[in-house]
């Protein structure tokens, strides 16, 4: 008996998500391409910083989580939900990892110099180093609503879309800082807004409380960071590392 396969057409929300991932890696690649990906290759538009292995850990780590990303909404696209699942699994090692080598890396930064040269390395900490509690707590509470689907690659799409910030500051140079936090959020979460309304009629509860988590940690992040109390925190953590 023959089988025959039938290939279903993609649906609106799948399309959503794949111009989401592919928009991703995209922003990825291009922001790091001249001081990660094709260093030596192209010619960078910042100052280059010295590769440790840390610096490579951590770009390996992190692009190793957009892969994956990327590959995930490809495998619920294609109706592959078990491998969806395995992968699920076994991408739990980088959620484990990236916190831990992130914060080091953030933490070994200071005395790299590696932010932009308009902030003191000690004020700028405040942008990666909290990255780590958001990223975290978005991908928690994205495995703890795995079993709802919506909320569940919402808030994966949101932390994944936290991290694009590094990327979208080399690529939107030499825009100011706020502006590209404005900028980056403003197309990637009103692109999810846009098809939240567009696809329920409103925005998603996932969408409004992932984003606004999202929104409020910068918001946090840019209050603080030239704050005495941070100031001294900062010193203190950073002190452990060198």
């Amino acid at each position: 008996m023959a089988t025959v396969l039938v290939s279903r057409p993609l649906t609106a929300e799948r399309w959503f998500y794949l111009g989401m991932a592919g928009t991703i890696l995209i922003v990825v690649f291009a922001g790091f391409a001249p001081s990660f990906y094709l260093r030596g290759v192209i010619a960078p538009r910042i100052e280059m910083h010295p590769m440790t292995p840390l610096v490579i850990a951590h770009g390996l780590l992190f692009t190793s989580w957009v892969l994956l990303f990327a590959t995930q909404v490809g495998l619920i696209s294609a109706d592959r939900r078990d491998l969806h699942r395995i992968l699920g699994k076994a991408g739990f090692v980088l959620v484990i990892l990236m916190p831990i080598v992130g914060a080091l890396a953030a933490l070994n930064g200071v005395a790299r110099h590696a932010g932009p040269p308009q902030f003191a390395p000690l004020a700028w900490l405040a942008v990666p180093l909290l990255d780590v509690p958001v990223f975290t707590t978005l991908i928690a509470a994205a495995l703890y609503h795995r079993r709802s689907a919506q909320k569940h690659k919402r808030l994966m799409l949101i932390a994944t879309i936290g991290m694009l910030m590094p990327a979208m500051g080399r690529l939107l140079l030499p825009i100011p800082f706020p502006a590209v936090i404005a900028a980056t959020y403003g197309i990637m979460l009103g692109a999810l807004i846009v098809w939240d309304i567009k696809s329920q009629g409103k925005i998603h509860v996932a969408t409004r409380w992932g984003g606004s988590f999202l929104i409020a940690s910068w918001i946090f992040r840019l209050s603080i960071m030239q704050t005495a109390t941070w100031l001294a925190f900062a010193g203190w953590a950073q002190s452990f590392v060198v």
